[in-house]
C-alpha cells in the first residue's frame, strides 16, 4: 500500500509534509514511516485518505485492484494541457530540449544537481551541530574557570565565596537549560536530515520514473 499512497501524493503535486496535513494528521510522522519502512496504513489513516481525496478508488487503494481515479476526463487527441504538469516536469522538459543531450547523460546531471543541492543542505545542518557542540563545550569551561575562582576566593572570605557559589549554581541551572534547548535543537535537525535523504531517494524514484517512464 505505501507505493500507492506515495503515487497519491505525486499525484497531487504535495510533499510528505503536505499531505499529512491534507489528511489531518499532526505530524508527517505516520506517512514518512509508511512509505520509508513498506508498512501497511490502518484502517484509521486509510479512511482519512478517502475523505480528503474523494476521487480514488477505495479499491485501486485497499487491493491496488483496478484505477486509482474513480473517473477520468479524456483530452482531444490524448494531448496533455501544460497546465496539467507539474513545473518540475516542465523544467526537465526545457531542459532536454535546450541540451539534446542521452537520457543517461541527462540523468547523471540532474542526479548530480539533486546530490550537491542535498549535500549542501547537509553541510549547513551538520555545521550547525558544530557550533552547538562547541557552545556547549565553552560553556562548561567558563562555568569551570568561574568555580575554581570562587574556590580562591573563599579562603580570603567565606562570605563572598557564599554569593559566588549561589551565582555559580544559578549559572549552572540556566547551562542545563540553555543545553536542553540546544539539544533539542540537534534533535530537529538530525530529523531534517532524515527527511531530506529519504526527499532524495523519493526524487531519484521520480526521476528515473519520468525519464524511463513504464511502456503499457
Amino acid at each position: 500500500m505505501h507505493d500507492r499512497i506515495l503515487k497519491i501524493i505525486r499525484h497531487y503535486n504535495l510533499s510528505i509534509t503536505e499531505f499529512s496535513r491534507e489528511i489531518g494528521l499532526n505530524s508527517a510522522a505516520t506517512i514518512q514511516k509508511i512509505i520509508t519502512y513498506k508498512r501497511k496504513a490502518s484502517p484509521k489513516t486509510t479512511g482519512k485518505i478517502l475523505k480528503r481525496f474523494p476521487d480514488i478508488e477505495y479499491d485501486w487503494l485497499i487491493t491496488g485492484q483496478g484505477e486509482m481515479i474513480k473517473s477520468v476526463k479524456s483530452t482531444s487527441n490524448n494531448s496533455i494541457k501544460e497546465d496539467e504538469i507539474t513545473v518540475t516536469a516542465l523544467q526537465v522538459i526545457k531542459y532536454l530540449k535546450d541540451h539534446k543531450e542521452p537520457a543517461c547523460g541527462v540523468e547523471k546531471k540532474l542526479s548530480k544537481l539533486i546530490d550537491d543541492n542535498h549535500e549542501n543542505i547537509r553541510q549547513y545542518l551538520n555545521n550547525g551541530k558544530e557550533e552547538i557542540r562547541d557552545e556547549i563545550k565553552n560553556g562548561f569551561s567558563v562555568l569551570k574557570i568561574d568555580t575554581e575562582k570562587s574556590k580562591v576566593k573563599s579562603k580570603e572570605d567565606t562570605k563572598v565565596f557564599s554569593t559566588l557559589h549561589n551565582n555559580t549554581l544559578n549559572k549552572v541551572v540556566e547551562l542545563e537549560s540553555q543545553i536542553n534547548i540546544l539539544n533539542n535543537k540537534m534533535h530537529g535537525i538530525d530529523i531534517i536530515l532524515k527527511t531530506i535523504e529519504t526527499h532524495e531517494l523519493i526524487e531519484k524514484e521520480n526521476l528515473k520514473e519520468f525519464l524511463n517512464p513504464k511502456k503499457l
